[in-house]
């Protein structure tokens, strides 16, 4: 399988496409926030609810939580005198965390005690004096050279888990990482004695430059737009291109449009079915439709639809990183050997999903549950906003993302037409946004308009 990662880099989003056989299989879009999964701070406890939250300053716009009642939390409680356990944090108190899923709209980062440093091979516990190998590593001999491998090679409270990449190299390489990831350990926990909290001690790569390090191999291809970003990749892979072509890279690798796609709630299936994709909060619903798929064999034609719409589902999971707790309403299907089908038929297509992921079997309401991996946002909540005409009951893409997309068409059409002027029509917050472009020696003459549709655009083409 050939894969290549097409990474957008010069504007205010870093996007990053991802091609298995020149098919679009996952979207990255990152806001240059500076707040990354992975990322270590020093906080304040701000407030405490037992049993429940810890909430912490980062120095975002919302105070992270720390969940309690979480048993995989470490030092965070001791236990007393009276032999029963009790909470080891106080409310005022400077604490070394981790941000392990990003913020939404509603609450901040969620953050971890059990702080942790990835490198390609091995993962390294702070605080923490446990062992543990990949599942996928299966040799007996070789779980256990590398159990006394660690155990020779580590020292006091720091933990490991080897990762199943760690079963392709020699243990001199591996040593090398450890000793690497030790030396970026004892720096920051000195650091975070004498910072006044809020301070990030330790930033973390970027998704994308997790997916590189994680899952590429060297037969696999990085071509990126920016010089910058070229010359850091270049640095820990080689098979890497710089694109310095007109076009944008997006639109020239077909992603641009596909991309749009996925902003879409209603999806139409090849039959004349479609999904409906709804989100919120707490969960997302994929409802089913037959849609224009009429057949005689009633039971053939929902069968054809619901197999269809689980080839798209497990797609649309993927591309859009639908998260947390996920519903799908499939057509009621009368035949038990279609519905078992359907159901191996979702986890089959699942396999090759980075996130953890769990399917349910269907109900009685035919209803398919399955729960995945929150840690990064869904990509319809990075690049939106709340619509300011119907009370933030809809979404509407935000001005930087529109600004974004406006400027990728004008360099298109300024590099595939022989127009020359172009006069671009939008809101107010996105022309300012797109004043501060320079289009070097091209004519773009900017007029805002009062359409009531905030993500409203037009682009004008003239020859002069």
């Amino acid at each position: 399988m050939k894969r290549k990662l097409i990474i957008d880099s010069l504007f205010s989003y870093e996007r990053a496409g991802l091609l298995e056989n020149d098919e679009l299989k996952e979207i990255i879009i990152e806001e240059k926030t500076g707040f990354n999964i992975g990322d270590i701070f020093i906080a304040k406890i701000k407030k405490i609810l037992p049993d429940k939250f810890a909430f912490l300053d980062l120095g975002q716009e919302k105070n992270a939580f720390l969940p309690l009642n979480d048993k995989k939390q470490k030092n965070l409680y001791t236990i007393n005198k009276k032999n029963k356990k009790v909470l080891s944090i106080k409310e005022g108190q400077d604490i070394l965390v981790q941000i392990d899923k990003q913020g939404t709209e509603i609450k901040g980062s969620s953050v971890t005690t059990n702080i942790t440093l990835t490198g390609r091979y091995v993962v390294l516990m702070l605080k923490d004096n446990a062992i543990s190998i990949s599942k996928k590593i299966t040799s007996k001999e070789k779980r256990q050279s590398l159990k006394n491998f660690a155990s020779e090679n580590l020292q006091n409270d720091f933990g490991l888990i080897f990762r199943t990449s760690c079963n392709e190299v020699s243990f001199e390489i591996i040593k090398n990482e450890i000793n690497l990831l030790i030396e970026k350990a004892n720096a920051l926990l000195k650091t975070s004695e004498y910072i006044k909290p809020p301070f990030k001690v330790f930033s973390d790569k970027s998704e994308v430059e997790k997916l590189i390090n994680n899952i590429l191999n060297a037969n696999d291809e990085v071509i990126v737009n920016c010089k910058n970003s070229f010359n850091s990749i270049k640095n820990n892979f080689e098979n890497v291109s710089l694109y310095e072509d007109n076009l944008p890279i997006f639109e020239a690798y077909g992603i641009e449009n596909k991309l749009e796609k996925l902003f879409n709630n209603k999806v139409w299936l090849k039959s004349g079915g479609f999904l409906m994709i709804n989100y919120s909060e707490a969960m997302t619903v994929i409802d089913v439709n037959t849609g224009k798929n009429i057949s005689k064999n009633f039971d053939d034609m929902i069968f054809k639809t619901n197999k269809e719409a689980v080839e798209e589902i497990a797609k649309e999971i993927r591309l859009r990183n639908i998260s947390g707790m996920i519903l799908i309403d499939f057509i009621d299907m009368k035949n038990k050997e279609h519905t078992k089908y359907i159901e191996e038929y979702m986890k089959t297509l699942s396999i090759n999903d980075r996130m953890p992921i769990v399917i349910y079997p269907i109900n009685e309401l035919f209803i398919m549950h399955i729960t995945r991996k929150k840690a990064l946002k869904p990509i319809y909540e990075i690049v939106s906003k709340p619509c300011i005409t119907c009370s933030g009951s809809g979404k509407v893409k935000n001005e930087v993302y529109i600004a974004n997309i406006i400027q990728n068409k004008i360099l298109s059409i300024f590099s595939n037409t022989i127009y020359n002027k172009l006069v671009v029509y939008a809101n107010i917050y996105v022309i300012n946004l797109l004043l501060d472009i320079d289009f070097k020696d091209k004519k773009v003459e900017f007029v805002t308009t009062n359409n009531l549709r905030f993500d409203f655009f037009k682009i004008e083409k003239f020859i002069c």
